[in-house]
């Protein structure tokens, strides 16, 4: 039993997703390593550690659970301030389009699950705790629909993608799970993660581009493209609550940026 089992059960409760449960239970036990008691000191303390060895990104998840978990036990005067995140001016981390179809053609001929993870991922946009859900009925009616966060999502799965796997998932029934692990049970999220970080590896495809959401982000700049930078319609696909998180889609990629002003400085 663990100071936060309640809390947990919760977040349960109010019906959030199992990544944002997932990483407040991580935070959670992550203080509790190093802290016996919760309190306002001991939190500031842990946020110090945050900041030294820890990306903004993950400081802000950090510090958001143990706010939330301030208000749960009835102490919001624990709570402590969160930290100011630079707006991100470009998507960083995506394969580019020789990278992609590197993987493919050594999935392909070496491992035809990790293939479909791949093509699933880059083909819809979905993210990969929806793609762990999906459901041979998912092939027969060309979407998927997923609950999570409270809302409704429709995730379209384009024609050609289920045409091409379809010899692959023949003998999947409309209620199976369309990936399963060796042992047969639904494929994790975790799993399906180390699966595409070992055949990028074998690949040679850069590891910082072969984790599940670098696949999401492919999609979105390859669709923007497609649709001449429609951020609605794209923002759909993504299932984006606001718009503006589309937006980023359309600025260029980190090393684009570079490439283009070492290119363009003459002075």
């Amino acid at each position: 039993m663990t100071p936060y089992d309640d809390f947990l059960d919760y977040l349960y409760e109010c019906e959030l997703s199992e990544n944002t449960i997932s990483s407040y239970r991580y935070s959670l036990k992550e203080f509790f390593s190093k802290f016996t008691e919760f309190n306002k000191t001991n939190a500031i303390q842990y946020k110090k550690w945050l900041i030294g060895c820890r990306k903004s990104k993950t400081i802000a998840l950090r510090i958001t659970a143990l706010n939330k978990y301030a208000d749960f036990i009835g102490r919001p005067q624990e709570k402590i301030k969160r930290i100011k995140i630079q707006k991100q001016l470009y998507v960083e981390n995506v394969p580019n389009d020789e990278e992609y179809g590197r993987v493919c053609e050594y999935a392909r001929q070496h491992n035809q699950k990790a293939y479909w993870l791949v093509r699933f991922l880059a083909g819809t946009g979905m993210r990969i705790s929806e793609l762990t859900k999906l459901k041979g009925i998912c092939l027969i009616e060309g979407c998927a629909r997923m609950h999570s966060k409270g809302k409704q999502r429709l995730i379209l799965i384009p024609k050609n993608l289920i045409e091409d796997s379809k010899e692959f998932f023949r003998e999947k029934a409309a209620d199976e799970s369309l990936f399963l692990s060796r042992y047969g049970k639904p494929l994790t999220t975790r799993a399906a993660a180390m699966q595409l970080k070992s055949i990028g590896c074998k690949a040679g495809v850069r590891k910082e581009v072969m984790h599940p959401h670098a696949f999401r982000h492919y999609f979105a700049i390859k669709m923007l493209k497609a649709t001449g930078n429609d951020i609605s319609l794209v923002s759909s696909y993504l299932g984006h609550s606001n718009i503006a998180t589309t937006a980023i889609y359309t600025m260029r990629t980190k090393d684009e940026q570079v490439n283009l002003l070492n290119a363009q400085m003459s002075w």
